[in-house]
């Protein structure tokens, strides 16, 4: 059984999704334009449910959440870091792991320093960038790559991003929905991040939690350059995991093959 909850953070109203058992407890963060709705082949798989609490929430702006109505800079990766602390506080977690998915990885990425309790990283489809590692040299969205960060490009330009990089029409068009019910300040304030360089060395924060780190990419993945973070030293297993039949959303497109690596990544954490 899912349980929808509030929370107050930074004086918005934040959804959250709680659900399974057991003491240990695993975080899911969406990526962009997106909600915890994503999760919901997670929620549902028995073995994760049976032995662990499962935790997700819709980002300021996105989903059922709270827009910001004044200072828009609350939704910047640095900030929301703040709202992943809140979430840990709100359950009274001891040991948790974190997943982030895409956007979602940035978050984890800008957190410092490593809060205390978290086992393990599960890093989904990662943008995750630095200095040297750039969103410029990373991505690769095509024409319509400026849909990341528009406040409302035009339903054509939206369908075809979205149909380039998602082969799945009902994943597609999913994402188109929650695209359109997020807050255009939202993705404007990631572009104007990532143009003012207001973001910080997010491989070396996620070094310095020294924890194991596992990576996933679809191995039809289009929008990211899978192989950016080969020999990113924390790697769990010493490899980076790539997933048949799955694109950007692995876990929505593959998720049985995504609930088996999630699965095996808490049994070998947890301990």
């Amino acid at each position: 059984m899912i349980k929808n909850e509030t929370i107050d953070f930074n004086g918005i109203s934040i959804t959250t999704k709680y659900g399974g058992s057991g003491t240990d407890a695993i975080i899911f963060i969406h990526g962009s334009c997106m909600d915890s709705d994503a999760w919901f082949p997670q929620f549902e798989n028995e073995k994760l449910s049976n032995k662990y609490q499962l935790i997700a929430f819709d980002l300021p702006g996105n989903g059922q959440s709270g827009w910001y109505q004044n200072d828009t800079t609350g939704y910047r990766p640095k900030k929301m870091g703040l709202l992943v602390q809140a979430i840990v506080e709100k359950y009274s977690l001891k040991k948790f792991l974190l997943v982030g998915l895409s956007y979602g990885t940035n978050i984890i990425g800008e957190i410092s320093p490593p809060l205390p309790g978290c086992v393990g990283i599960l890093l989904e489809s990662p943008c995750i960038v630095n200095e040297v590692v750039t969103a410029e040299k990373i991505l690769t969205p095509g024409p319509n790559g400026h849909v990341i960060v528009a406040a409302n490009p035009t339903d054509q330009e939206l369908h075809d991003y979205i149909f380039l990089h998602e082969k799945n029409k009902e994943t597609a068009e999913d994402y188109i929905k929650t695209y359109r019910a997020a807050d255009p300040a939202f993705r404007e304030e990631l572009g104007k991040a990532m143009f003012e360089n207001d973001l910080t060395d997010e491989l070396e924060n996620i070094k310095k939690w020294n924890l194991p780190v596992c990576v996933a990419f679809g191995k039809d993945e289009t929008l990211i350059k899978t192989n950016y973070l080969d020999d990113f030293e924390p790697l769990w297993n010493k490899k980076v995991y790539l997933i048949e039949h799955a694109g950007h959303f692995i876990n929505k497109a593959a998720p049985q093959a995504f609930n088996e690596l999630l699965l095996s990544f808490a049994l070998d954490v947890f301990k």
